[in-house]
């Protein structure tokens, strides 16, 4: 089971755009359009999609993700105890890099 995003809804099939999902089966056939059967967690569904729909997940784009959500967890523990240096430092941060 690879770990892919859903990227687009090229045929309208109703898909979630922008969630993760997960490809459970393909077929190999070369005169079939959907290619991938994919399990979408979020919604509790399966699809199958295109290969242009889906986008396989690296690590680099999960530690991105989990360090985007890091940064909203401290920046909402920083606005409830009003530390607002803690803001600024992140804010500087970014700047930097």
């Amino acid at each position: 089971m690879t770990r892919v995003t859903i990227v687009s809804d090229i045929l309208n099939l109703g898909l979630p755009v922008g969630k993760e999902a997960y490809i459970i089966a393909r077929d190999r056939r070369i005169d079939v359009a959907f290619q991938y059967l994919i399990r979408v967690p979020v919604i509790k569904k399966e699809f199958w999609v295109v290969e242009n729909d889906i986008k396989p997940l690296t690590e680099a784009d999960t530690v991105e993700d989990y360090s985007r959500e890091a940064e909203k967890v401290i920046i909402d523990i920083a606005l409830q105890t009003k530390r607002f240096d803690i803001i600024k430092q992140l804010k500087g941060e970014k700047k930097a890099d």
